[in-house]
């Protein structure tokens, strides 16, 4: 799976907040805390405390424990719409009541009103964007402790560069 550019994931956002605060909410947090659909679509109301998200990972991954992110890009900012939702819903009340497979389209239809291709328009690729992000300047083992990770091999998968990485660079790396 190919992670989204900087300038894709804005515009994403973008097209998802243009038609909705909670869509664009739920795009933002998968993003930010590497998070599976299915992560995403079960935060409730007590798993957002004290300006941190506790998500239970699951495929065997770690319970993570996470501040919200606060960005002075407003698309980036995370923090004061997460606490908001999380202070207008009961504690044991999902935030997004969407399935994953309605998350799956929302992301597939932000993707193309965006002009992201269609094999990047899907819910896993937020996961996979910000550990591709994350492990050049962060290191494999601060990205594992994101993803919640158990196993370093897991993280490992993220190592892997793409065509689309090496096309960028293959004119300046052979010199002519």
């Amino acid at each position: 799976m190919d992670a989204l550019s900087k300038p894709e994931l804005l515009a994403l956002l973008g097209a998802a907040k243009e038609n909705s605060e909670r869509d664009w909410l739920m795009i933002l947090v998968g993003y930010w805390h590497g998070l599976r659909a299915s992560e995403v679509i079960a935060i409730t109301g007590a798993s957002v405390k004290d300006g941190f998200l506790a998500v239970d990972r699951l495929k065997g991954s770690n319970r993570t424990v996470q501040a919200l992110v606060e960005h002075p890009e407003p698309l980036l900012n995370e923090r004061p719409a997460l606490i908001e939702l999380a202070s207008k819903t009961y504690p044991n009340q999902r935030l997004f009541k969407v399935a994953r497979q309605h998350f799956w389209r929302l992301v597939q239809r932000y993707g193309k009103l965006a002009g992201i291709p269609q094999h990047k328009a899907h819910p896993h690729a937020l996961k996979h964007s910000i550990a591709m992000q994350m492990i050049d300047k962060a290191g494999i083992h601060k990205t594992r402790q994101r993803l919640g990770h158990k196993s370093i091999a897991s993280t490992g998968a993220y190592l892997k560069e793409t065509d689309a990485s090496a096309d960028a660079v293959v004119v300046g790396a052979v010199g002519l």
